[in-house]
């Protein structure tokens, strides 16, 4: 991974202390909460499940969202009305309804006289084949063929069973099976995204990528595309090939890049520039984004 430039946080912190210093007073109390509504449709599932919360104050101790639970909310496939959420004991909504490719879809949430929305177009369904390649070290293969109609965001990755060791039994030694994504990715496909990728060889293979591979169709070439990628993940792997709408691609990605300033602010916070997360959602924030997918399972390694 790249290492962190520690010359160049001396820099800006000496820089910083010699600025004007002078004290602020913040009205902690009075911050307005939002409504925040999440919801992603997965032509692969027969059920849709949403969630509307509000944002905690930054006074609150609670380390989670309140949950909203006497809202009423719709899902609309091309203006017409398919259903409305049931409020589940899990604390989310929930609709059976399997979205369809190709189809513009639009959520409404009310809560009195307050209105939360969002819209999104399901992909094109996606026409892909996933191989495990003849090497453990070469990893696996998508092949695909880019849809040249529309504008396509592509995401890879995996997930994987790992042993984990159960911290709360003091007297014994117990692990139990956890599933995780892939941490690192290992790949030379040369029109990926870089905004998660570091440059280093390994084997075959000479970037590494945080969690996922991303790239648009902008630049790729006519024909069969193929992505070449080795998955630093457990047992029974489980590959993923995404074909995502522009919501869920911007609010992936800006995730991601979230994620990867904090791990900074971890080491010398007053470097620390928060990224906005990305939200198409009107009266509140959140996201409703919608994909569709091919993945494929592996026996254990």
């Amino acid at each position: 991974m790249k290492p962190f430039n520690w010359t160049f946080a001396l820099i800006f912190f000496l820089a910083a202390l010699s600025g004007c210093i002078r004290d602020v007073e913040l009205d902690l109390k009075n911050t307005k909460q939002k409504f925040v509504l999440n919801c992603i449709l997965n032509t692969q599932k027969d059920t849709i499940t949403a969630a509307l919360t509000k944002t905690a104050n930054i006074t609150s101790d609670s380390k989670s969202f309140e949950a909203v639970k006497d809202a009423e909310i719709v899902l609309f496939e091309n203006n017409n009305s398919v259903g409305s959420f049931s409020f589940s004991d899990s604390g989310t909504y929930f609709l059976p309804y399997k979205p369809k490719p190709e189809t513009k879809y639009r959520l409404e949430a009310n809560i009195g006289n307050n209105k939360i929305w969002g819209e999104t177009t399901v992909p094109k369904t996606v026409e892909a084949s996933i191989e495990k390649l003849a090497s453990s070290t070469d990893g696996y293969q998508v092949s695909f063929k880019d849809n040249r109609d529309e504008n396509n965001f592509y995401w890879v990755s995996a997930v994987g069973y790992e042993q984990m060791l159960d911290t709360t039994q003091k007297d014994t030694t117990v692990f139990y099976t956890q599933k995780n994504i892939a941490g690192i990715i290992f790949s030379s496909f040369e029109y990926a995204d870089d905004f998660n990728r570091y440059i280093g060889e390994h084997g075959d293979y000479k970037f590494e990528y945080d969690y996922y591979i991303r790239f648009s169709d902008s630049q790729l070439p006519d024909g069969v595309i193929r992505v070449k990628f080795r998955p630093l993940v457990g047992f029974s792997p489980e590959v993923f090939f995404l074909s995502t709408d522009y919501h869920l691609d911007k609010y992936m990605k800006s995730s991601l890049l979230t994620e990867r300033m904090e791990i900074y602010a971890e080491d010398m916070p007053i470097i620390y520039t928060p990224f906005p997360i990305y939200s198409n959602i009107h009266g509140g924030t959140g996201i409703f984004g919608s994909f569709a997918s091919v993945s494929k399972e592996f026996s254990r390694d």
